[in-house]
């Protein structure tokens, strides 16, 4: 449907220098005024992947492992 496809739609790709003053912008300006969802979301789509991963990463070399590698419940 329709979700599908803004999903799957075509990005930009931007470089690192570029990402860079995507995401200082977009911060400078959610600071200024944080009704403007626009910049919130450019902001999570320039920096919510790379977090993302080094959060994930830290999880997998943690010795409690990744919650997903658990059961929910553990009965006795």
């Amino acid at each position: 449907g329709e979700e599908a496809d803004m999903i799957e739609s075509p990005r930009i790709g931007l470089n690192g220098w570029r990402q860079v003053v995507v995401a200082l912008g977009s911060t400078g300006g959610a600071l200024l005024d944080p009704r403007r969802a626009d910049l919130i979301a450019s902001l999570g789509e320039t920096i919510g992947k790379p977090a993302f991963e080094r959060v994930l990463h830290g999880m997998k070399k943690s010795p409690e492992g990744v919650v997903s590698d658990f059961p929910l419940y553990q009965f006795s």
